[in-house]
């Protein structure tokens, strides 16, 4: 079991609240494990797919007359609106994006991820490429085969939830083994999200 607690800052420099992942294992017969691998599977298709198409707009946004204005202008409030312009003529938005992701899913991924999960999907395809474009991080690259193992929801409310010891997942229940009597897991499963 894997936990980690930390406090972050956000960009005002106010503290949030301790967070922490608590990895409880999962009880998973050979038809369960081979149902999950297709949806991880899907989940890697469609987080490439959204990928590509991130680096597609991150290029045709670079090229826009408009953004290489605003990369000479000096910090502050015209630059970010140039920016936001910039960013609005190609489509390079996080709701752009998840858009896109919710139309491939109707098209090819319907029967194994629901809408929230390739909403989440096209988010982490499209925090990667901005954090990328801005220079806070590398250039992010595609998942290979069985390199997709995590996936979540927007809120344990829709799409992957966790009830009754329990993760439900469209249709697939998936039982917890866990012992309550372990602090760690009692505080976990007692937290609200």
């Amino acid at each position: 079991m894997q936990l980690t607690s930390n406090i972050l800052n956000n960009r005002n420099g106010f503290e949030r609240t301790p967070s922490f992942f608590c990895e409880i294992p999962l009880c998973v017969t050979p038809a369960q494990a081979r149902r999950l691998n297709v949806r991880l599977k899907a989940a890697r298709q469609v987080y490439n797919a959204c990928l590509g198409e991130a680096f597609k707009r991150a290029r045709l946004l670079k090229e826009r007359r408009v953004y290489r204005k605003a990369c000479q202008l000096p910090r502050g409030e015209a630059r970010t609106a140039a920016f936001g312009t910039a960013r609005q003529s190609v489509a390079f938005t996080d709701a752009a994006l998840q858009r896109y992701a919710v139309r491939l899913r109707q098209r090819a991924f319907q029967a194994h991820l629901d809408v929230h999960v390739a909403q989440k999907l096209a988010s982490r395809a499209f925090k990667a490429v901005d954090a990328w474009l801005l220079g806070q991080r590398g250039r992010p690259r595609f998942k290979g085969r069985r390199q997709m193992d995590a996936v979540e929801g927007k809120s344990n409310h829709a799409g992957i939830r966790w009830r009754g010891g329990a993760v439900e997942w469209k249709g697939l229940v998936l039982p917890a083994i866990m012992d309550l009597r372990d602090p760690v897991v009692a505080h976990a499963l007692g937290s609200s999200p």
